[in-house]
């Protein structure tokens, strides 16, 4: 999920019945064989209620894709960001006494360290970014997550492909 969706009362109401319906197929299966029918019906039901929900995370993650586009272009990154938890790459992240960024889940054979030179999000965008270079692993370029190294003031850059 992308985004904090609304659900409408209208859709609440479909998809509490919906489900109600689901447990009365659930009960009727263990004394019957189950129509197909019934069973699409009970979907359909649960896609038209979470309909305008897909559609608002749909939006948002578009949102969210042109805002890392937009980042990585003005910065001149390569690698991607994954972490769709951000959306303001200009505030400060959670970890303001961390210095260094270590790259240690790459295909190459070292460890890479890397300073970050800022408090900001983009500043650990940037430092994971010359990890991955620096790796020369240019399959995983799709930063996950940033995990605190215990004793350390550093955090361990995870990626994906």
């Amino acid at each position: 999920m992308n985004c904090d969706v609304t659900i409408s009362q209208h859709d609440w109401k479909t998809l509490h019945n919906t489900l109600c319906e689901l447990r009365s197929i659930a009960g009727d299966m263990e004394r019957s064989l189950i129509k197909v029918e019934r069973i699409e019906s009970v979907i359909h039901s649960f896609e038209a209620a979470l309909k305008d929900a897909y559609q608002q995370d749909n939006d948002a993650f578009d949102r969210k894709h042109d805002l890392f586009s937009n980042v990585k272009t003005e910065m001149k990154l390569r690698s991607i960001w994954s972490i769709y938890e951000i959306e303001d790459f200009y505030s400060d992240h959670p970890w303001p006494d961390a210095t260094h960024v270590v790259y240690d889940e790459h295909w190459g054979e070292k460890d890479i360290t890397v300073p970050i030179l800022g408090p900001r999000w983009v500043d650990l965008w940037v430092s994971a970014d010359a990890a991955i270079r620096a790796s020369g692993d240019e399959h995983h370029v799709f930063i996950e997550s940033f995990t605190p190294i215990r004793e350390s003031s550093s955090l361990r850059l995870s990626t994906g492909s």
